[in-house]
C-alpha cells in the first residue's frame, strides 16, 4: 500500500518516499497545483473581467469553444483538475479511511471510476463541436435561422 508523502521539501519527500511513484505523485501535486492557480486566474480574467458576460450569446461562445486553443486550455484545466483532486481524495482514503485493505479498496475504485467518468465526458464535452450560426450551418434560401429553435442552428 501506498501511504502519503508528508514533507514540505523535495529532499524531505525523497527521504520519506518507499516507491518512486510515490515521489512523482508529490512533485506532480505541487507543480499541478501551481498550474492550476494560473489557469483558474486566467480564466476568471478572460471570462469574467475582460468581458462582459450579459453581452454573451450562443454564438459569441460556440465561436470561442471551436478554437483550439480554447479547448488545449480547457483540456489542461479538466485534466489538470481531476488529477489533483483524485490524488487528493486518495491522500485522504489513506489517511481517514478504515485499515481494512479490502474496504479501502472499493472506496477508491468508485472514486476513481467517477474520476474517470467525469474525464471521459468532459473530454467528449470538447471534442465535439458546437455548431456556429452562420458560419456552420448552409440554411435553405429564404429561411429566416432566427426563427429556428431560438436562433440555434438544428445543424
Amino acid at each position: 500500500m501506498i501511504m502519503a508523502i508528508k514533507a514540505r521539501s523535495f529532499k524531505d519527500a525523497k527521504a520519506q518516499a518507499k516507491s518512486n511513484p510515490e515521489l512523482v505523485w508529490w512533485v506532480f501535486m505541487r507543480l499541478s497545483g501551481t498550474a492550476l492557480v494560473l489557469l483558474t486566474l486566467f480564466h476568471l480574467f478572460k471570462n469574467h473581467i475582460a468581458v462582459d458576460e450579459a453581452s454573451w450569446d450562443y454564438e459569441q461562445i460556440a465561436s470561442s469553444y471551436a478554437g483550439w486553443w480554447n479547448k488545449l486550455y480547457l483540456f489542461a484545466l479538466l485534466t489538470l483538475g481531476l488529477l489533483h483532486g483524485g490524488n487528493g481524495i486518495r491522500y485522504v482514503i489513506d489517511d481517514f479511511t478504515t485499515k481494512k485493505p479490502a474496504t479501502r479498496f472499493w472506496i477508491k475504485s468508485t472514486v476513481y471510476t467517477i474520476i474517470g467518468s467525469v474525464l471521459i465526458f468532459g473530454m467528449l464535452a470538447l471534442i465535439v463541436d458546437l455548431p456556429v450560426p452562420g458560419v456552420d450551418c448552409v440554411y435553405p434560401k429564404g429561411a429566416d435561422p432566427a426563427a429556428t429553435n431560438r436562433g440555434v442552428p438544428d445543424c
